[in-house]
């Protein structure tokens, strides 16, 4: 029979605790994570929007949302962008710029849906929380000479 110190007790929970303290707050610990870039964020954002608007909606700020509260925006948005069948590939980074809390992010990306394909550029305006974390404020068609960058 094995007697257990507590330094070992300790160690074989410790890892159950963190586990499920990471579970319980996430927000905590991407907060504790290193700082994503704009560029990043807008990765990020392709790979939950449109079909994950409870994440989406977690990355955006009230203005993104036109002043509509978070779940209203969710129970509007979903409808419409499954009847559209809207479905984003793999963006690319082409500009990014940070000016203190305020950033710009030109992304092309291939664009779907049921009236067809497309590759887009979009103007990312994205704003510093905070916390330190980057939020999209809103989202342009970049289209060349016509945007205002600042």
């Amino acid at each position: 029979m094995k007697i257990l110190s507590i330094v070992d007790c300790c160690t074989k929970w410790g890892g159950c605790v963190s586990l499920l303290i990471l579970l319980c707050f996430p927000g905590q610990l991407l907060a504790q994570l290193p700082s994503l870039t704009p560029g990043d964020v807008v990765q990020l954002w392709l790979t939950v929007y449109p079909d994950n608007l409870d994440r989406a909606a977690n990355m955006t700020t009230l203005n993104f949302r036109q002043g509509i509260p978070r779940q209203d925006w969710i129970d509007a948005q979903d409808p419409i962008l499954r009847g559209l069948r809207l479905k984003y590939g793999q963006g690319r980074i082409l500009y990014e710029d940070i000016q203190g809390n305020e950033a710009r992010v030109i992304l092309r990306v291939p664009v779907s849906s049921w009236m067809g394909s497309a590759v887009k550029d979009e103007l990312y305006s994205l704003v510093k929380g905070e916390e330190g974390l980057w939020f999209i404020d809103r989202v342009d068609e970049y289209v060349p000479n016509t945007n205002q960058m600042w």
